[in-house]
């Protein structure tokens, strides 16, 4: 199998992707797929496009057989994306391979046309989606179901946790704010002394670096965790989804509160999440904090329960699992 590494992106959760990658590199089934360096290949890509948008295939396939293949020797070309990143693809979309895969973050239903074009251009074979909604939805507008639910994971190694007595930041809203809640709850929290750190300037960072990120996250008692469908529901219509941000916080045995997706739930088999009290919320807060101790249990059966069942080794073995199934 050939990975394909890198982006042309600048997504701010790139280094999820990268997790995922080194947990597949790591194997032994699977090699990084460079983009080849000659002019002969630039060409190549350039002449499929043209000839594809005239619909003049007979003429590329001669044409193609002069190429020489890099990836010959290789049957399965997979790419893990952040969104759709055709650019990061496209230098393979020439070659003829036995099966073709990829990995899709964010796949919401504003992008549901493109991403059907792009699997249908590119043949691709298997579609690996992080949201369960997207998983059915998306299989409702093509004609071979090929899109598969497969969760997001966690590398928990590459995280780190403070014993409780010494975490020093009370609450934490990591990225996108739940703007209404955090209305609610900033000026309690505040009046009542405790360390609440949030992003005070749209897109600026509380950690500037993957270090302070880490760190941070480790000396943190609750992290507030809601889905996109409710911070940004122009953007993830009525999909909500786990994402990383709760694996990280509970391997870093923080405390989340906020509110649970249904398929969090299913995947957990309990809800592991403090769900949020909309009529009292600072007060809620208060009361939690005040009896934090009560609340360690929670925190770690869900640490148990991400090393046990939620790494992007689970994840990678679930989607060798599909593959396997599907071919005998």
């Amino acid at each position: 199998m050939k990975l394909i590494i890198g982006t042309s992106n600048t997504h701010v959760s790139n280094d999820t992707v990268t997790e995922f990658e080194n947990e597949i590199l790591s194997s032994a089934e699977c090699v990084v797929a460079f983009k080849p360096r000659f002019l002969s290949f630039s060409f190549f890509v350039i002449l499929y496009r043209v000839l594809r948008k005239l619909g003049i295939y007979s003429i590329f396939s001669t044409a193609k057989c002069y190429l020489k293949h890099p990836l010959k020797d290789k049957k399965h070309l997979f790419s893990i994306m952040m969104g759709l990143d055709e650019y990061k693809y496209r230098p393979y979309g020439i070659y003829t391979f036995h099966c073709r895969s990829i990995y899709l973050f964010d796949a919401w239903p504003h992008d549901f046309d493109k991403i059907i074009d792009f699997v249908v251009n590119y043949k691709v074979d298997y579609v690996f989606v992080s949201a369960s909604q997207s998983k059915s939805l998306l299989n409702k507008n093509i004609e071979k179901k090929i899109f598969h639910w497969i969760p997001e994971g966690i590398q928990p190694e590459e995280y780190d946790f403070f014993e409780y007595s010494n975490k020093t930041i009370d609450v934490l809203a990591l990225g996108r704010k739940y703007d209404l809640y955090h209305d609610l709850i900033v000026d309690s929290l505040a009046e009542k002394g405790y360390t609440y750190l949030y992003e005070l300037k749209k897109g600026e960072l509380i950690f500037p670096t993957r270090q302070d990120f880490i760190e941070g996250l480790a000396k943190t008692k609750i992290s507030i965790c809601v889905p996109s469908s409710i911070t940004h529901p122009e953007r993830s219509g009525d999909i909500e989804t786990m994402t990383i941000r709760y694996l990280q916080s509970m391997v870093s045995k923080c405390l989340i509160v906020g509110h649970a997706p249904k398929e969090m739930i299913d995947l957990f088999g309990y809800n592991p999440v403090i769900e949020i009290n909309m009529s009292d919320p600072g007060g809620q807060i208060d009361a939690i904090l005040k009896d934090f101790d009560t609340y360690i249990p929670l925190i770690e059966q869900n640490y148990q329960q991400v090393l046990q069942h939620h790494t992007w080794t689970n994840r990678w073995n679930q989607m060798k699992n599909i593959w396997s199934n599907q071919s005998k």
